[in-house]
């Protein structure tokens, strides 16, 4: 059941971060914190979301984090408000893979508690 509710909001979030990461910077919402803050924490969200959402091979979902925030911060290159930066794509890709990591070791940790029980 949380599974299936997770499916369309981890997408929401990924559309989410594709809106702020190509709508002009001044249009960009900000949310008060430090900028590698702020894309650490929405990424590593993202990624736990999307984790969790897609449990059937945590490879694929780190393979696919990476090349979504590489994707992402490229697509930024043309933009004339937005600026890519490796910084941001290292640390987005950390955070979403973070984040990934731990659904699955939370799926895991979930699993060995039902066969314990």
């Amino acid at each position: 059941m949380l599974q299936k509710m997770l499916k369309p909001a981890s997408w929401v979030m990924i559309l989410g971060l594709v809106i702020v990461t190509v709508v002009p910077a001044n249009e960009r919402p900000a949310t008060g914190f430090q900028h590698d803050i702020e894309h650490f924490l929405a990424f590593a969200l993202a990624g736990l979301t999307f984790g969790l959402a897609y449990a059937q091979s945590t490879r694929v979902n780190l393979l696919s984090a990476f090349v979504f925030t590489l994707a992402l911060e490229l697509s930024q290159i043309p933009l004339a408000t937005r600026h890519a930066r490796l910084r941001d794509f290292m640390v987005d890709a950390a955070a979403a893979c973070l984040g990934i990591v731990i659904a699955h070791f939370w799926r895991k940790w979930i699993k060995d508690q039902v066969v314990t029980a």
